[in-house]
């Protein structure tokens, strides 16, 4: 999996674009990267382009490395909104495979968008 971390200062917001097929330690390498991200606040909005993101076949062991990460780190991830962005027509895909396992909880508000531009205004409002 490939990742690219960016803040976008006229939005106030960071950015992250994925690629790739998405596995457990490419993940959760670039979560670490973005917490480390000098931008990053605790309670950041971000926005995740995975429209390039290759999330097909993930194991559920993964899955719940990746749900691991987000607990152990909810402290610095915070309260605010991830706007995930998929392709077109794969929403109720992310959603199916983020169904296997335990719920990821924290208190970070995730929303999922076929469409850049939703994402953007959902975050804004």
């Amino acid at each position: 999996m490939n990742y690219k971390i960016a803040f976008m200062a006229s939005m106030d917001l960071i950015s992250v674009k994925t690629s790739g097929k998405m596995n457990a330690r490419d993940f959760i390498v670039m979560a670490e990267d973005l917490l480390q991200h000098p931008r990053f606040l605790s309670n950041s909005n971000i926005v995740f382009d995975h429209t390039a993101l290759k999330f097909e076949d993930v194991p559920v062991d993964d899955l719940q490395k990746i749900r691991s990460f987000h607990i152990s780190n909810e402290e610095k991830i915070g309260n605010g909104k991830s706007a995930i962005v998929v392709k077109a027509g794969l929403s109720k895909e992310w959603y199916k495979l983020w169904s296997q396992g335990r719920k990821i909880k924290t208190g970070n508000k995730v929303k999922v968008f076929e469409n850049y531009n939703d994402a953007i205004d959902w975050i804004e409002k």
